[in-house]
C-alpha cells in the first residue's frame, strides 16, 4: 500500500505527547464549537473538533492512528457531557466524527502521501477529500444519529446540510493553518529579510481593521453586502505574497469575525432564521476560501518553479564561466556565437565581443574544410552524446587537437546550440610518445631476442654458405677434367643458388626482426605464423634438445595483427617455455603449440610447457616489468609481448597445467569480414 511507504518515522516516545495534544486540541474545539452554534440547531456554524482530527491523523503514520482517535475520545466526553447532552447522542457524535476523519485523511493520503498545501494538485486533493467527500459521506450517518437519538427539531436534511457546510467551513479554515504551521521551517525564519517581517505586519493590520469595521461595526441598512467584499484586498494581497501560510492564516482571521456577526445577527447576517444565518456564512466562507487556497498554492508552487530555475540557471552560469572545457552558445537558425567562456577565449584567442554575432567558420577555427563539413552535419542531430574529433586552430595559427560535442538547448525562448570544446591536443601528443616509446620497446625486445638466437641463426647461416663453399670447389675440379662434367656442374651451380636463397631467407626473416616501424597490421594466418616462428627457432630447439608438438587447427579465421610483432610473442613464449625444462631430463623437454577458434569469439595461440610451473600467486606478476624467475633475465620480456598484444586489443594470459608445468594463452580478435 502507498501509505507504508511513505509514512514517517514516529518513535514511540512521540505517541504519548501527541496523544495529549490532541486531547487538549479537540477539548478546546469542542468549546469552541458548541459557542459556534445557533440555538435551537443542534449543529455548530463551524465544528472545529472534526477538522483538529484530520489533521492530527494527516500528520501521523496509519499505523498511528488508533492512538490519535482514542486520545480524542475523552476530550470529546468532557467537552460535550458538560453541556448536558445525552451519552448516547455524545457517543453517535464521536462515531461520526471519528469516521469523517479517517475517510478524509485516508483519502487524501492515499492520493497525496505528503500532508501538505502548497501546490494545486495537493490542495485539489485536499479540498476533494477532505473538504467535500468526508464531510459529505460522513452527515449521512451524523444526520441519521441525531434523528435516531430524537436531538433538536430540525429535520434530516436540515441536519444534514448543516453539518456538512459546518465541517466544510471548519477543515477550510482550520486544516490548511495546522498542516502549515506544523510542517513549517522554524530555522529558515532568520533567513526572511526585514521587510517580509513589516509586509506581515503591515497586512495584518489591514485585515484586523477591515473586518472589524465590516463584521463589528454599525453599518447602515443595505450596505452590508457590499462592504462583504473589503477584506478581499487583503486576503489578494496574503495569498499571491505568503502563499499557502498566509491565505489559510488570514481566511481563518476572516472566518472567525464572519462567524462571530452571523451568531449575533450583525450584518450582513441578520437573517431573521439562525439556519439561515449559519447558512450564508458558511456560503460565503466556502466560495472565499477555496479560490484564495487555490492561489496560494499555486503562487508557492509558482515560486519554487522560480527558485529551481533561477538555481539551474546559477548553477549553469557558474558551470558555464569555470569549466575547464571550451563552451560556445550559438543560435540555431544561423550559427552565430551568442555567447563563450573564459577557456573559449583562452583557447581561440578571441574575446567575447569579437566572438559574439559570428559563426566558427567566420573565425576561421576550422584547419580543414572537411572538418568544417563535419562539424556543421553533426549540429544537424545534437544531443545524443556523441563526440566528434576536429582539428582547430587558434587566432595565432595554433593548431588544436580537440574533441566538440553539440546539445540543443533554449536561452531566452530560442533555440540554441551549447557547443563543449575539449582541448585534447597533449594527450593526443602523450598517445603518440607512448605509442613511440612502446615500439621502441619492442624493437629491443626483439633484438635481445635475437641475441639469445644468435648461434642458433648463425648455425642457419653457416649451413648454406659452408655448402655454397663445397659446391664450388667441387665446381671447379669438374671443370678442371678433359672433358669437364658439364650436367654435374649444371647440377652444383642449381645447389649453390639453392643454398644462397636459403640463407638469403635467413637474412631476410633477421633484418624484419630488427627492423623498427610503426604497427602495422594485415590480414594474416595464425598458423602460417606459427610454422615460420618453427622454422627461425629450428636450430636452437635442436641446440636445447625440446621437442614442439603442433596441433593446427585446419580451419581459422585470419586475424588483423602486425607480422613481425606476432613472430616476437611467439618466439618469446616458446624460448621460455625452453628455459622452463632446461633443467629437465632430456626426453621430457617437450612443448605443445595448439591452435583453435574459442567458442566462434577469438583465435586461440597456446603454449604449453613441462617445466617446473608459475609459483603459487604469481600467474600475474610474471608480466610485470623486470620480475624474471631466470637467472641473468632482465624481466622484460612477457611486459613487451603483454603490451603488444594489448595494441592488437587481444589479451595474454598464463595457467599452470594439472599435472606440471605451465600453459600461455594468447587471444585474438578475428577480422570482421572472417568471422563469420
Amino acid at each position: 500500500m502507498r501509505l507504508a511507504s511513505v509514512e514517517p518515522v514516529w518513535p514511540r516516545t512521540r505517541t504519548l505527547g501527541a496523544m495529549l495534544i490532541v486531547a487538549v486540541a479537540y477539548y478546546v474545539g469542542v468549546r469552541v464549537g458548541l459557542d459556534l452554534t445557533m440555538r435551537p440547531n443542534p449543529v455548530s456554524t463551524m465544528w472545529p473538533p472534526n477538522a483538529i482530527l484530520t489533521a492530527a491523523l494527516l500528520l501521523t503514520p496509519a499505523r498511528a492512528w488508533w492512538t490519535v482517535v482514542l486520545a480524542a475520545l475523552p476530550a470529546h466526553l468532557a467537552g460535550e457531557l458538560s453541556e448536558g447532552i445525552p451519552l448516547t447522542m455524545v457517543l453517535c457524535w464521536f462515531i461520526s466524527n471519528a469516521s469523517e476523519a479517517l475517510i478524509g485523511a485516508g483519502a487524501a493520503r492515499l492520493l497525496e502521501p505528503v500532508p501538505r498545501v502548497d501546490s494545486f494538485r495537493r490542495v485539489t486533493v485536499f479540498l476533494v477529500s477532505c473538504v467535500f467527500f468526508a464531510p459529505f459521506a460522513s452527515s449521512f450517518l451524523d444526520a441519521a444519529f441525531v434523528a435516531w437519538n430524537r436531538f433538536g427539531t430540525a429535520g434530516y436534511w436540515e441536519v444534514w446540510r448543516t453539518r456538512f457546510f459546518s465541517n466544510a467551513l471548519a477543515t477550510l479554515a482550520l486544516v490548511p493553518v495546522i498542516l502549515q504551521t506544523a510542517t513549517a521551517r522554524l530555522d529558515r525564519l532568520r533567513d526572511v529579510p526585514p521587510r517580509r517581517y513589516v509586509e506581515a505586519g503591515a497586512l495584518t493590520l489591514g485585515l484586523l481593521a477591515t473586518c472589524t469595521t465590516v463584521f463589528l461595526g454599525r453599518l447602515a441598512p443595505g450596505t452590508g453586502t457590499a462592504f462583504l467584499y473589503a477584506p478581499l484586498p487583503f486576503l489578494l494581497w496574503a495569498a499571491v505574497r505568503f502563499g499557502p501560510g498566509g491565505s489559510s492564516g488570514s481566511l481563518l482571521v476572516m472566518a472567525l469575525f464572519a462567524i462571530w456577526a452571523a451568531i449575533h445577527g450583525q450584518r450582513p447576517f441578520d437573517a431573521t432564521s439562525s439556519s439561515m444565518n449559519a447558512l450564508a456564512v458558511q456560503l460565503f466562507l466556502i466560495v472565499t476560501s477555496v479560490p484564495l487556497l487555490t492561489i496560494g498554492a499555486v503562487m508557492a508552487e509558482r515560486r519554487r518553479v522560480e527558485q529551481a530555475l533561477r538555481g539551474s540557471e546559477e548553477r549553469f552560469a557558474v558551470a558555464f564561466r569555470s569549466s575547464p572545457d571550451a563552451f560556445a552558445i550559438a543560435r540555431q537558425s544561423n550559427g552565430h556565437i551568442v555567447d563563450v567562456n573564459e577557456r573559449w577565449e583562452a583557447m581561440f584567442g578571441f574575446t567575447r565581443a569579437e566572438a559574439e554575432g559570428r559563426s566558427p567558420a567566420e573565425l576561421d577555427l576550422f584547419l580543414y574544410a572537411t572538418d568544417a563539413d563535419r562539424f556543421n552535419a553533426h549540429l544537424v542531430s545534437p544531443g545524443h552524446g556523441h563526440e566528434i574529433e576536429l582539428r582547430l586552430r587558434s587566432r595565432s595559427g595554433a593548431v588544436l587537437q580537440a574533441v566538440v560535442t553539440a546539445q540543443s538547448v533554449v536561452m531566452a525562448d530560442k533555440p540554441c546550440f551549447l557547443i563543449i570544446i575539449r582541448d585534447i591536443t597533449d594527450r593526443r601528443q602523450a598517445e603518440r610518445e607512448l605509442l613511440e616509446q612502446r615500439e621502441e620497446l619492442a624493437h629491443l625486445g626483439r633484438v635481445a631476442l635475437l641475441g639469445e638466437l644468435s648461434a642458433a641463426l648463425a648455425h642457419e647461416l653457416n649451413q648454406p654458405l659452408a655448402a655454397i663453399m663445397a659446391n664450388a670447389r667441387a665446381g671447379q675440379r669438374l671443370m678442371a677434367r678433359q672433358p669437364p662434367d658439364l650436367p654435374e656442374v649444371r647440377n652444383i651451380l642449381e645447389d649453390i643458388v639453392a643454398d644462397d636463397r636459403r640463407a638469403s631467407e635467413v637474412i631476410r626473416r633477421l633484418h624484419a626482426l630488427l627492423e623498427r616501424g610503426e604497427l602495422q597490421l594485415q590480414s594474416l594466418d595464425v598458423n602460417e605464423i606459427v610454422r615460420e616462428v618453427l622454422g627461425l627457432m629450428h636450430s636452437e630447439l635442436i641446440q636445447r634438445e625440446v621437442l614442439v608438438h603442433t596441433r593446427l587447427a585446419p580451419v581459422l579465421p585470419r586475424v588483423p595483427a602486425d607480422r613481425v610483432q606476432l613472430q616476437q610473442v611467439l618466439m618469446n613464449l616458446l624460448l621460455n617455455a625452453c628455459d622452463a625444462m632446461g633443467e629437465r631430463p632430456r626426453e621430457e623437454r617437450q612443448a605443445t603449440i595448439t591452435t583453435a577458434w574459442a567458442n566462434g569469439d577469438a583465435v586461440m595461440v597456446s603454449v604449453a610447457d613441462q617445466g617446473t610451473g608459475i609459483p603459487e600467486g604469481k600467474l600475474e606478476n610474471v608480466f610485470e616489468p623486470f620480475f624474471t624467475s631466470k637467472q641473468h633475465g632482465l624481466g622484460l620480456g612477457l611486459a613487451i609481448c603483454r603490451t603488444i598484444v594489448a595494441a592488437h586489443g587481444g589479451r595474454l594470459w598464463a595457467v599452470n597445467n594439472p599435472d606440471r608445468g605451465a600453459t600461455f594463452h594468447l587471444a585474438l580478435q578475428p577480422d570482421a569480414h572472417d568471422a563469420g
